[in-house]
């Protein structure tokens, strides 16, 4: 029928479970807003943002596709439901990830401890930071950052849905892998990568305007931000951003000074 039915049926799959925007964002890796965006069905969402949603909410690929086209989302979204593989267990939702033993909880908690543990391993045998290949190694800590910060937030949710008393401690290795990433980043003053995140959360603009902008969608900009790899067709509008910020800034100083 239409985006905004579709998004309506996501949104009480996710309020049906006690998730909060926020849970939704962990469990798929999307942002806040593109959620909301998708929700509200306000803009077409990416196809990598769509197969986040389904897999995070332990969907079939080609649920939302189908939300679209039904007559009625919500009764649809119940027969997709319905016919997953289901574990007689007791309490258990439809559609849910189910874990049998607290175990395999215990198992996703220590894989992420090591993560972290190779993560700053790897960080303690960085190049000297006048070295050619500092920055190509930089980038490449942070690509594996993201990856086990998408595979920590995956078990997280496992952990949730299982009821384990293991999903904070995963919980605390997600927010540790984030503030290794946001170092990481802050490490190379002179990467567009970065200078590009910088100018976004100085930024007084939406994410939907900056994604605008500079020609992405919403969760390619996520992306842009959180990996520091720009696109090479979105290059020259990124550096115009930058750009126009760092002179919106060196005049509010001159303001201030004078």
């Amino acid at each position: 029928m239409s985006r905004e039915s579709a998004g309506a049926a996501i949104r009480a799959l996710r309020e049906s479970r006690d998730w909060s925007l926020a849970d939704f964002a962990a469990a798929t890796g999307v942002s806040i807003m593109g959620l909301s965006y998708l929700e509200r069905g306000i803009r077409k969402p990416h196809k990598s943002t769509v197969q986040r949603v389904e897999n995070g909410l332990g969907l079939p690929p080609g649920t939302y596709s189908r939300l679209l086209v039904a007559a009625d989302p919500d009764v649809e979204l119940a027969r997709l439901l319905a016919a997953q593989p289901s574990v007689e267990l007791p309490d258990r939702r439809p559609g849910t990830v189910v874990v049998e033993r607290h175990d395999d909880t215990e198992m996703f908690e220590k894989y992420a401890e090591a993560q972290l543990e190779t993560l700053r391993s790897v960080i303690d045998r960085l190049p000297p930071k006048t070295s050619n290949e500092y920055e190509t190694y930089i980038l490449s800590v942070i690509a594996q950052c993201v990856k086990a910060e998408m595979l920590a937030a995956s078990s997280w949710r496992v952990a949730v849905n299982a009821g384990a008393a293991s999903s904070a401690r995963l919980m605390e290795h997600l927010q540790a892998l984030e503030a290794i990433r946001s170092s990481l980043l802050e490490r190379m003053p002179t990467s567009l990568g970065a200078r590009f995140d910088r100018a976004c959360a100085r930024s007084p603009l939406p994410e939907t305007v900056v994604a605008a902008l500079v020609g992405v969608a919403v969760d390619e900009l996520w992306d842009m931000r959180n990996r520091g790899v720009i696109p090479p067709g979105a290059l020259p509008r990124v550096r115009a951003f930058i750009e126009a910020m760092d002179a919106n800034e060196s005049d509010e100083e001159f303001g201030e000074s004078g």
